[in-house]
């Protein structure tokens, strides 16, 4: 259909080239569906993640083919021109799809780890790289990872040169000067529109996809490319907020001085009582890392996270002391210290795991 309507053979290659690399990018997101999806999200409820998750890939995909298009604009950097030309591009799309796979590979890795989709904080591992390569190394079979990766680099370049040659042997017996130069223009202006955003109003960013509401849905709609390269912007601080705005409501939350004002900052001097030295306060800090502001108890998590966490902190001094702990004279709590009591005895009492 393209050759009857006399389209130029370099749109030609770029439709083939659009259709393989389409493919690429469903394919992982339904990977990741297959592997990653919690069993309380069925798989009907995530088509808008998909619909969402397709205008991030027609995005990067077009970035990947509008330097073919707007260059083969000029006939000496046609794809098409000659076979020094045809090296060079299959030569780009080759280095550029393995780029694309190290990056959806170390999403993967990332989403396995931490359940989160590749974010520009993995650059904190560059500060200590010889650190982030032992534990990789350590972590994950390397060596195997490389030969697929070259593998399917190998074969991704396999198929440009193949659909290449497959578009120069439809075009043999049409004359170059029959092609129509508007099909380059419509291409274009098709490809800009998916940088912008497929159906959108706005410009597609990377905020829209936590409008699901959803940890997961909103993950599964990012694409990792996407998610790394918008979240570069965040990593140094932006003290161009609008926190005086809400300052009052947050220095209610945080009980903090009613004379203190936004340039006083969010200080606050807390006296210790009249007694507090005498009675040797035991003072425990308790850092949980990667531990959300909304998972916990003071955002209205419904888990009721921190009497768990309470519960089960007070169940292990019982076992140790003896001394039964305020939180557990509910009678709830005693529906939770059986199984503890019985893994605690196992564990403890076992002779092969006392001492180890």
């Amino acid at each position: 259909m393209l050759i009857s309507r006399r389209v130029p053979k370099t749109i030609q290659w770029i439709v083939k080239l659009f259709v393989i690399y389409l493919c690429i990018f469903t394919a992982f997101r339904i990977a990741t569906v297959i592997f990653f999806k919690p069993g309380s999200i069925k798989t009907l409820e995530l088509g808008a993640s998909f619909w969402l998750g397709l205008k991030y890939d027609l995005r990067w995909i077009a970035i990947i083919l509008l330097p073919i298009a707007l260059l083969a604009l000029y006939p000496r950097l046609s794809p098409f021109y000659s076979d020094r030309s045809k090296k060079r591009w299959t030569a780009y799309l080759g280095l550029v799809t393995l780029f694309v796979l190290f990056f959806y590979g170390a999403d993967f890795g990332q989403f396995a780890y931490i359940n989160a989709r590749l974010n520009a904080d993995a650059l904190i591992f560059a500060e200590d790289p010889r650190e982030s390569i032992q534990m990789v190394w350590q972590s994950y079979p390397v060596v195997w990872i490389l030969f697929g990766l070259a593998g399917a680099v190998i074969m991704m370049t396999w198929m440009f040169r193949r659909t290449h040659i497959d578009v120069t042997e439809k075009n043999l017996n049409i004359h170059k000067f029959t092609y129509r130069r508007r099909w380059h223009a419509m291409a274009l202006v098709l490809l800009g529109w998916f940088v912008y955003g497929f159906f959108t109003v706005q410009p597609l960013d990377f905020f829209r996809a936590f409008k699901l509401n959803d940890e997961f849905k909103s993950n599964l709609a990012l694409n990792p490319l996407q998610n790394f390269f918008t979240t570069l912007q965040f990593r140094n601080p932006d003290h161009n907020n609008r926190a005086s705005e809400y300052y009052e409501e947050i220095s209610r939350f945080l009980q903090l001085d009613k004379d203190n004002s936004f340039q006083k900052g969010y200080s606050r001097l807390v006296h210790p009582g009249s007694k507090a030295l005498e009675s040797q306060p035991n003072v425990v800090l308790v850092i949980c890392e990667s531990f959300s502001m909304y998972k916990s108890s003071m955002s209205g998590n419904p888990l009721n996270s921190t009497h768990l966490t309470s519960v089960r902190c007070a169940i292990r001094a019982f076992f140790l002391s003896g001394v039964l702990p305020p939180v557990l004279e509910q009678p709830a709590a005693y529906l939770q210290l059986l199984p503890e009591y019985l893994m605690y005895s196992y564990l403890n009492f076992r002779p092969a795991t006392k001492n180890r």
